[in-house]
């Protein structure tokens, strides 16, 4: 019997830095919420700007994470397996900052951000665990972004910043 991805991150979740070191019950927590969903190579996960439901783990594929300036994508991100996207889906207002879109045939976990939320609620002990580990994601985008609009400003530029 072939192993679907939510078995494989069960067996294997602390190969996944994001997963890394959580609690059995934790991630147990975790689990309940989880869905395996397939993308297209050019399918939009989600749009920037877009209400984001889910917090999406790369199983398998590789996903950009982009902008759209003057009517063209600007990769500010290319994400891999073992990646967490989609914090947004935790967020009141759930709208993303950018625009998801699969590179090549993506097998992601997506786990339900309102009842993550719930779960985060009813054990906070959870929710905080979690929540360290989406600022750390949070944190790393930001890096990312200042260093793709540093690259982009000294290419129009032809100067150094």
């Amino acid at each position: 019997m072939r192993e679907n991805a939510i078995e494989q991150l069960e067996r294997a979740a602390q190969a996944y830095p994001f997963l890394s070191d959580l609690s059995p019950e934790h991630l147990s927590r975790l689990l309940a919420t989880a869905e395996e969903r397939f993308f297209e190579p050019d399918e939009v996960l989600f749009g920037e700007g877009a209400r984001s439901e889910f917090l999406y783990l790369i199983a398998k594929g590789r996903i950009a994470l982009e902008t759209v300036s003057a009517g063209a994508p600007i990769i500010i991100q290319t994400l891999t397996e073992g990646d967490a996207m989609g914090w947004s889906a935790l967020t009141k207002s759930g709208k993303t900052h950018f625009q998801a879109r699969a590179i090549s045939s993506v097998q992601t976990i997506a786990f339900d951000g309102a009842k993550l939320s719930l779960a985060f609620d009813y054990d906070n002990s959870f929710g905080y665990q979690m929540m360290k580990r989406l600022l750390e994601m949070v944190t790393d985008r930001l890096d990312r972004t200042r260093l793709q609009m540093i690259e982009l400003y000294t290419n129009s530029k032809g100067t150094n910043i």
